[in-house]
């Protein structure tokens, strides 16, 4: 088994990044695991890397650590997505980057620093969304959300905007501008699909969103379905008094049924009036068609040791009430 860490100097501006690398060599030092620690060298290069690694040893074993964002965990993961095998490699993560959503799927969020924890991590199956030729690990956003990532994206770049205050900035100018979607929309294959106006879509294998966002509290990275919550165009007003049940995960309590709708889904098909951004683990892409479909615990991720998947923790919490209540 090979250990590679997949270091990106771009994520969260660079912070750490140093530290990390120290706490990883210090660590494999005191064991004879086979370990390489890879710097990328721009967009992409996280993907290209796999696929070397690979085709170097390809009879080897390999874990491979995304050190960053949500963005270069996407990379990794379509990095392995196309080897001839995927089950010969298991994706990490260790999040340094401005968002880190992916990572709150999980109990214990500080167990995935932790190298030791990272080296004794459990490899479970998990799913992926196939969008066009691109695999999602977390959720794909359409409309309003992905809007805020693209003006969080510009705002990050001037050295003096916290990732932080960006993404609020964002937020807020995009809240101003109030950018919908037009599109028409298949479901399953099924029917010939209604052209809608939306203000926006999300398509979730995980739950959370713009950094912390618990935008999709009924997904879950194991269940074999698409996650999409739905939000009608509506006014900034009514969309104002959603924004705060949407950050807390609330907000499928009924009280926004009238512009608010939650399904699961195996597939969905989209055409746009034209060419439309669209956010893949908040990294952007541009089509005029999207096709999305789940691919059922394609993927072996790493989940280090004394952590384990939330929604299975609350599952069985609210197990044990219902129990309790049950027996009173």
């Amino acid at each position: 088994m090979k250990y590679c860490f997949i270091l990106n100097p771009a994520a969260g501006k660079g912070y750490g990044l140093e530290q990390l690398r120290e706490d990883i060599e210090a660590c494999y030092k005191q064991s004879d695991t086979e370990v390489e620690i890879y710097t990328t060298m721009g967009v992409g290069d996280a993907k290209d890397y796999v696929a070397r690694a690979v085709a170097e040893n390809p009879e080897e074993s390999y874990r491979f650590y995304a050190c960053g964002g949500d963005g270069t965990l996407c990379e990794v993961v379509n990095g392995v997505m196309g080897l001839d095998n995927p089950k010969q490699a298991e994706v990490g993560l260790i999040p340094s980057g401005t968002g880190n959503d992916f990572v709150r799927n999980f109990t214990f969020g500080e167990n995935f620093f932790d190298i030791r924890a990272q080296m004794e991590a459990e490899s479970i199956p998990i799913d992926l969304i196939r969008c066009n030729d691109l695999y999602a690990i977390n959720m794909v956003n359409i409309g309003f959300d992905c809007e805020v990532v693209v003006k969080t994206a510009q705002l990050k770049r001037r050295s003096f905007i916290s990732s932080k205050m960006a993404y609020i900035t964002g937020l807020v100018v995009t809240l101003f501008r109030k950018p919908g979607i037009h599109a028409k929309q298949i479901f399953n294959g099924e029917g010939e699909g209604e052209e809608k106006q939306y203000l926006l879509n999300t398509y979730a294998n995980g739950s959370f969103c713009g950094g912390g966002f618990h935008s999709n509290p009924a997904s879950s990275v194991q269940d074999g379905k698409l996650d999409a919550i739905l939000v009608n165009d509506v006014t900034r007003r009514k969309f104002l008094s959603l924004v705060g049940k949407y950050k807390k995960g609330t907000h499928l309590s009924g009280e926004f049924a009238d512009i608010l709708s939650n399904q699961k889904l195996d597939r969905v098909d989209m055409i746009f009036e034209g060419e439309t951004p669209v956010s893949v683990d908040g990294e952007i892409v541009t089509v005029n068609e999207l096709h999305l479909s789940i691919a059922p615990l394609a993927l072996n991720f790493l989940v280090p040791a004394g952590s384990w998947l939330a929604q299975k923790q609350a599952a069985t919490e609210g197990a044990t009430v219902c129990a309790e209540e049950r027996a009173k």
